[in-house]
């Protein structure tokens, strides 16, 4: 007689709420597997076959919470019902599914079918009552995957590595299925060591302002420069890497900002009281720093507690595609321009480019990206769209500038476009304060 715990997981029956309450197996909602039952069958499962036959599963129903609120927690009780007999429908003998609570959900699947249960997962449809008439909703999921690669295991493991997949995934913006590697879970552990010592970090002073010179190539003139942060943190540096885009995720890139555009604004104030003439000075905000409703009101503040010039700070910030972050990066640099503080676009051409940027955004400077010159060999197309933008930022009064230029073949493509002032490693690279206070006395290249 097979043991009653296997009539959870097989294609075979769903325990009634009723049945559900009265066993200590069950998830009550759903009546599948609870998260003991489930590990216990898992093992089971693994014990019976080989290990590396299995991938593990931790997904969640993407924007549950919208569903709730637009169908009432009673509706959303019955959509995880129905979602439970979904995913009990799919799975078959040898494999098992269980839930967490919520809109939590786990599954052991063999290895052969992982592809087919991704692609399950991403469009359950289930029939709803909407208004006393049926609607067909579309559930798609978040997923972490763990795939079984060795014989040992401890049992924790089986929901402990897909649920950091399903971590990393929701971090991720865009991001639905991420199998859980060795090179992942480095990265996930970077985000915990990140965001675990940031604040202690920023207090110390660990951040280091660098600054990389904008070279006019036209007399090989520093003209401006770019304040680069960097972690100087038990010794060794931290890539920026490995910790702005964690900082960006949770939001405590603003901190971090506001912190450069102090020791920026600092730096200038210290050359100017030692008779050294200052450049303008660039520095980036984060799109995410626009979640900030007194970002541009800050950043004044800021520039005139410290007694310099506004003229010789430029705030660098990045387009966007989402029509509501645009609408908002719209009225910041409108707020910046009205409170007297030069702006620039930076990134221009990574990726999506539309030229309405260049008649929307009231910004003194066009950066243009790297990609538009990263490659060996440039054709006539590369030097005809380069031109006509150039061409059209300087007619909107706009400063030029390319950043990533490394080769005198691509200093010749940008100058024949119409730009002459280069920002990268062929004139050089990020710079500690006090080497860039060299070139500041002697600003001949």
């Amino acid at each position: 007689m097979r043991p009653s715990v296997s009539c959870f997981f097989y294609n075979e029956i769903i325990f009634t709420n009723e049945q559900a309450e009265k066993s200590a197996m069950t998830q009550y909602l759903s009546g599948l597997p609870n998260a003991g039952a489930y590990v216990n069958q898992a093992i089971r499962l693994v014990m019976a076959g080989v290990p590396s036959d299995y991938s593990a599963f931790y997904f969640d129903i993407r924007g549950f919470s919208r569903i709730n609120r637009k169908y009432g927690q009673m509706q959303g009780d019955g959509i995880i019902r129905r979602y439970g007999r979904k995913l009990v429908e799919f799975i078959q003998k040898n494999e098992c599914v269980g839930h967490l609570g919520g809109d939590k959900f786990v599954a052991m699947i063999r290895q052969e079918r992982k592809d087919a249960f991704i692609a399950f997962l991403s469009d359950v449809v289930i029939e709803i009552d909407k208004d006393g008439s049926p609607e067909k909703l579309h559930i798609s999921a978040t997923i972490g995957e763990w795939d079984i690669e060795r014989d040992e295991i401890d049992p924790s493991e089986i929901i402990g590595r897909p649920s950091l997949g399903l971590s990393y995934a929701k971090s991720e913006l865009g991001t639905t299925v991420v199998s859980v590697t060795d090179a992942a879970l480095e990265k996930l552990n970077q985000k915990k060591t990140v965001l675990g010592t940031y604040r202690d970090a920023l207090e110390n002073d660990e951040f280091i302002v660098y600054y990389q010179p904008k070279v006019d190539s036209r007399g090989n003139i520093l003209v401006g420069a770019e304040g680069l942060v960097r972690w100087m943190h038990d010794g060794e540096m931290v890539s920026p890497g490995v910790f702005i885009p964690p900082l960006e995720q949770n939001g405590d890139i603003l901190l971090l900002d506001y912190y450069v555009l102090q020791r920026a604004c600092a730096d200038i104030r210290g050359w100017v009281k030692a008779g050294l003439e200052p450049v303008v000075i660039s520095v980036n905000f984060s799109r995410k720093d626009l979640a900030d409703r007194h970002l541009a009101e800050n950043i004044f503040n800021i520039i005139e507690e410290s007694g310099i010039d506004k003229s010789l700070i430029e705030i660098e910030v990045t387009e966007t595609v989402d029509e509501e972050e645009h609408g908002t990066l719209t009225e910041f640099i409108n707020s910046l321009c009205d409170l007297g503080i030069r702006t620039a676009i930076d990134d221009f051409g990574a990726g999506y480019s539309s030229l309405s940027t260049l008649r929307e955004f009231r910004a003194n400077t066009l950066k243009i990206d790297r990609s538009f010159i990263n490659t060996d060999d440039f054709s006539w197309k590369d030097e005809v769209i380069l031109t006509d933008i150039i061409h059209m930022a300087g007619e909107l009064g706009m400063d030029v500038i390319t950043e990533g230029v490394e080769r005198e073949d691509q200093l010749a493509l940008v100058n024949n476009a119409g730009c002459h002032v280069i920002q990268g490693f062929f004139y050089d690279r990020p710079l500690p304060k006090e080497e860039f206070e060299k070139r500041l006395m002697d600003k001949q290249y």
